[in-house]
């Protein structure tokens, strides 16, 4: 990469709570090692995101915590800047949405883009929920995706396939707040982004760039569909304000809005200066991008559309560096409320920053969907790191500190060595500069499996061979600068060692023939993971343990119709790995219930037992199962059925 200036950005995480693992890897992390790598090579690097402090799910949380959408964003905005100290990632500038800078550069360009024909409108049928009385926009509706089936599609997006969707494209819509689907389609006028009037200058950038595997791929379909006008406006409270004629109430969509943050960044860190147009005019510039797949096209192609349309001559992205999902042990989607996953802040409470990022950079999800696993990361942090790359470091530094009286040997180093970490280096470079920051690590450890064996087949402690040692020195020390953008602390410590003071590039030419080594040792520890993984499994049993309890009025707990119910029959859900399909014995009904319960109990020892069912529930259709009430269970290890202690009637209530 021949450009000296290089912008590095990573998408903006939900100032709705913390991010947990898979957010860190795809997004936060990631954009630090680049920027770290090319930092390294001596370029004008600058690194920018923020906390998205906008849209319905900031609004959601607020409103579940009974908190203003200010406040719940400020004091998370407070909680990550403290995750990033702790996972070691080096803003230029990490902002918010709500900044003046932000707000009034969102507006600006939007009137640019409305000048320039790229806005349009449309009155439409929008979903609106009659119990809470309010439109329905992105996180305050889910339903059933349309396009691959998945029941947990929100009214913008289907992360399961990365669809767009609308709201009224949901099967099966359900308010999110009330839980209940009384909802009808009331007119409203929105103002819409014209992804078809701009798909050729689109198609045209897509063409210039070398985007590959899922980039490449979600795009290209996107493209191939065929690119329809996209709304930019939302009838919710929270947000920036539209600032088009007759738009007074709406508010921007927050991921047309999150990516414009890229530039008002970079333009709050200059403040105000120009020199902000050096990473956003012209070609001597390299734009690379960290992300989650969910959010490939925002930067693909409604991001750089927003650019195009506003006429401004912006520089568009040239490398979208997304991953798969780092799922939770299993494949489950990480949920703090339903205690499943590691979020960030916890993260940090059980394991160094340090040797979180070796871990989560080693098996970062390039080629597919990967899972937490607690023996990949004893293999990742004991096998690979402690016993393979920092065992070799120190046993090589302390052999010349003892065996050569504290000085790399006056020597040349052994040609094997210095080949094969000609050879490293290259299959290293080439694998960041595609993107594939977790190849690129692999190929060290590769060093490191090399130089151990090297080390032990040289035997210099028999021969005291100066040209093995130094050969061996030469490794170690090209291994410590290649490992800087993943563990920028400990690879420093190494480097400092030889009396390099400060990373970089250069670090490699350096002569270490005769160089005085210090008498500091940098040892690792190894890690107990089952200690790790009982400090995980508590805090997850107890997830809102820390948190002040929420009351509720007696009328509404009043409202619940609690009874004793028979389970009559039970059959596994075809395809399903948690469900069961019940029916329940309610006395004078009998109703079919759709439940979660499978890992606790078979179908066979379920049948004729008394259990506490829910029986006013709404209806739910449950992979094209109905759903009319719901089993009482106390959630510990697993689930426990709550069952009457003495006999009791069907249908006899619960008081």
């Amino acid at each position: 990469m021949d450009k000296s200036r290089v912008l590095v950005c990573s998408a903006w995480p939900y100032a709705s709570d913390v991010p947990h693992l898979g957010n860190l890897v795809g997004s936060l992390l990631s954009g630090d090692a680049f920027a770290r790598y090319y930092r390294l090579r001596g370029k004008d690097v600058l690194y920018v995101s923020g906390s998205d402090a906008h849209g319905t799910r900031v609004e959601y949380e607020a409103q579940s915590e009974g908190i203003s959408p200010a406040e719940l964003a400020q004091r998370n905005h407070e909680r990550i800047l403290d995750i990033l100290d702790g996972f070691h990632i080096d803003f230029d500038n990490y902002t918010t949405t709500e900044t003046t800078v932000h707000r009034r550069f969102v507006r600006e360009i939007y009137l640019q883009m409305e000048e320039n024909g790229y806005i349009c409108t449309s009155v439409e049928q929008r979903a609106f929920c009659r119990e809470c009385k309010k439109f329905l926009a992105d996180r305050f509706i889910s339903g059933t995706c349309p396009k691959c089936g998945s029941t947990d599609a929100l009214g913008n997006q289907c992360d399961a396939c990365g669809s767009f969707l609308e709201p009224e494209e949901l099967l099966e819509p359900r308010c999110n707040f009330c839980g209940k689907s009384e909802i009808d389609f009331r007119e409203t006028k929105h103002w819409y982004l014209d992804l078809e009037k701009l798909s050729g200058p689109l198609e045209s950038y897509v063409g210039t760039r070398d985007f590959q595997g899922n980039v490449q791929r979600y795009t290209q379909q996107m493209i191939d569909e065929g690119l329809r006008p996209r709304a930019m406006t939302r009838d919710i409270d929270w947000g920036i304000a539209a600032p088009f004629d007759g738009a007074k109430g709406k508010v921007i969509y927050v991921w047309g809005e999150a990516a414009l943050g890229y530039v008002s960044a970079v333009v709050e860190h200059f403040s105000g200066d120009d020199r902000w147009k050096e990473f956003w005019f012209g070609e001597d510039i390299h734009q690379v991008y960290a992300l989650g797949k969910d959010n490939i096209a925002f930067h693909t192609l409604i991001f750089p559309g927003q650019l195009i349309a506003s006429g401004q001559g912006y520089h568009l992205p040239d490398q979208i560096a997304a991953t798969e999902y780092l799922n939770w042990i299993g494949g489950s989607s990480f949920s703090k409320s339903r205690g499943v996953g590691l979020y960030c802040d916890d993260a940090l409470r059980v394991m160094d920053g340090e040797l979180w990022r070796f871990y989560l950079l080693y098996n970062r999800p390039e080629g597919r969907d990967t899972n937490f696993s607690w023996e990949e990361l004893e293999k990742a942090v004991n096998g690979v790191l402690i016993s393979n790359i920092a065992n070799l470091m120190n046993r090589v530094v302390s052999f010349a500190q003892t065996r050569f009286e504290g000085a790399v040997p006056d020597a040349e180093p052994d040609a094997e060595a210095v080949d094969r970490l000609a050879n490293g280096i290259e299959a290293y470079e080439r694998a960041i500069e595609e993107g594939l920051l977790g190849q690129a690590l692999r190929s060290v450890c590769d060093l490191a499996v090399f130089g151990n064996e090297y080390f032990q087949r040289k035997k210099p402690w028999e021969t005291l061979d100066g040209e093995a040692v130094a050969g061996a020195l030469h490794l170690v020390r090209g291994m410590a600068v290649l490992l800087v953008p993943y563990m920028p602390q400990f690879a420093g410590r190494i480097l400092g060692l030889m009396g390099i003071e400060k990373p970089s590039w250069d670090a490699l030419e350096i002569q270490l023939r005769g160089r005085e080594l210090s008498e500091e040792r940098v040892l690792l520890e190894r890690i107990e993971v089952d200690e790790i993984r009982g400090q995980v499994e508590e805090m997850q049993r107890a997830p809102e343990a820390n948190k002040t309890q929420e009351t509720i009025a007696f009328a509404e707990f009043a409202k619940l119709d609690l009874r004793v119910g028979v389970i009559g029959s039970a059959e596994d859900v075809p395809g399903a790995e948690r469900l069961l399909q019940l029916t329940v014995d309610l006395g004078s009904e009998t109703k079919a219930c759709v439940a979660g319960i499978k890992g606790s109990y078979a179908a066979e020892e379920l049948v004729g037992r008394a259990v506490v069912v829910v029986t006013n529930l709404e209806p739910r259709t449950i992979r094209g199962l109905q759903s009319e009430c719901m089993l009482l269970a106390a959630k510990g290890e697993g689930l426990s059925l709550i069952i009457p202690d003495r006999p009791a009637e069907p249908g006899t209530s619960v008081a």
